[in-house]
């Protein structure tokens, strides 16, 4: 905050400062970094909008590590991994227009359910395909194979040769459990 005055004294400059907090949460003891404003002057410390905002977000972070819960850096994590934008997955999970952007910046914890869906969607790549139809969401996706074949063997004698009974092109990722 370059040039700001400080309102206390009303004759030092605010400069940006930060140190480590121990916090606990649920039982659960941590470390976050904790940002205010200082006076050169008068010493005083306070803390505007911005460092509000950083402190409340590091916090609701490590409130949802305590919690078991996915971080918002996990959750742009596995969203950007899945390709979608922050619109499309509260299509495809619910949340309202701007969940993912508040889930990411760890403006909001999620719910426990949309921690778990969001967790079985990314162990279960099929549950995420068909959360991702039914909400009409539709991504490019990489090619892993570009042909394949389905053969079929006459015998299972290594000296039998093999027929090829039908060769597409594959579009999507396949999943075998």
């Amino acid at each position: 905050m370059a040039n700001h005055i400080c309102p206390i004294c009303e004759s030092g400059q605010l400069h940006t400062r930060s140190e480590w907090m121990d916090v606990e949460h649920m039982g659960q003891h941590g470390r976050i970094e904790s940002h205010f404003l200082a006076c050169d002057s008068c010493g005083s410390e306070q803390a505007g909008t911005k460092e509000a905002r950083e402190n409340k977000r590091a916090m609701t972070a490590f409130k949802k590590q305590a919690q078991g819960l996915l971080t918002g850096a996990e959750v742009l994590a596995l969203r950007k991994r899945w390709k979608l934008s922050q619109q499309d997955a509260a299509r495809i999970f619910g949340g309202g227009p701007v969940a993912f952007s508040k889930y990411e910046s760890d403006d909001v914890m999620q719910s426990d359910a949309m921690d778990k869906l969001l967790r079985v969607a990314d162990q279960v790549p099929a549950a995420l395909e068909k959360l991702k139809a039914d909400a009409g969401v539709t991504t490019r996706e990489t090619r892993l194979w570009k042909t394949t074949s389905i053969v079929g063997l006459r015998s299972f004698s290594p000296k039998v040769n093999t027929k090829v009974i039908q060769s597409h092109e594959i579009e999507r990722e396949a999943c075998y459990g």
